[in-house]
């Protein structure tokens, strides 16, 4: 079976739900006393919100993930309680003080849950960027024939005292990097070691911080080369 022949049915059908849900979400916009020429936007809304969110899953992971699928089951079961309602009334559809009082709020509410996607995404991708930069390995440096002393880098100057949290987080980003090859994301971090999204970030960005330090040392020259 090509995936032609199974992408196809489930567009179809992705369609004629929209299709059908959309006219159940404009007619029970209607009741409650919403303009026509702005109770068409309501599905449009919904059935936006449900795609954004589904889209972000793909990109997100731990509590952000769960989040998504969270405003993905929200706005596809609001979509479809609205065509119930208006299937169900036996005349003409009256809406409740409660459900235009839903109608009226839901726009502002799904535009901060679409602003909170949006912004979860972004982060994870600022994030996840400067970790696959740090993978690339700095080009090698030939050592002198004759090394008459070896100089140390100098000593990593004394850090504030943290907060135990922030250490905590510190450790386990080192764990999984010894896991993986690479340093976590804050999302995976805020999982891994149970912290607040803020403490996970300033914990990675003081690794990658030190770690940029460290490749920054210069070699010094040998003595006895120059002086020969």
């Amino acid at each position: 079976m090509t995936a032609r022949a199974i992408w196809l049915p489930g567009l179809a059908v992705a369609i004629g739900a929209a299709a059908a849900t959309a006219h159940g979400l404009y007619e029970v916009a209607i009741a409650s006393r919403v303009p026509s020429g702005i109770a068409w936007l309501y599905p449009l809304i919904t059935d936006g919100l449900a795609l954004v969110a589904y889209a972000a899953t793909a990109r997100l992971s731990g509590s952000a993930a769960r989040y998504a699928w969270a405003v993905v089951v929200v706005a596809a079961g609001l979509s479809g309680l609205a065509q119930a309602v208006y299937l169900a009334s036996e005349q003409g559809l009256e809406a409740s003080p409660a459900v235009r009082f839903g109608i009226g709020a839901w726009p502002a509410v799904a535009a901060a849950v679409v602003a909170h996607l949006l912004y979860l995404f972004a982060e994870d991708s600022a994030v996840q960027r400067p970790a696959e930069q740090s993978g690339v390995q700095p080009e090698p440096v030939q050592a002198p024939a004759v090394q008459s002393q070896v100089e140390l880098p100098p000593a990593e100057p004394a850090r504030p005292v943290e907060s135990p949290q922030r250490d905590h987080a510190r450790a386990e980003a080192r764990a999984h990097e010894a896991e993986h090859g690479r340093l976590p994301t804050v999302s995976e971090l805020q999982e891994r070691a149970q912290v607040s999204r803020g403490t996970a970030a300033k914990a990675l960005k003081a690794l990658r911080d030190q770690t940029k330090s460290l490749h920054l040392v210069p070699r010094p020259q040998d003595d006895d080369r120059t002086s020969s």
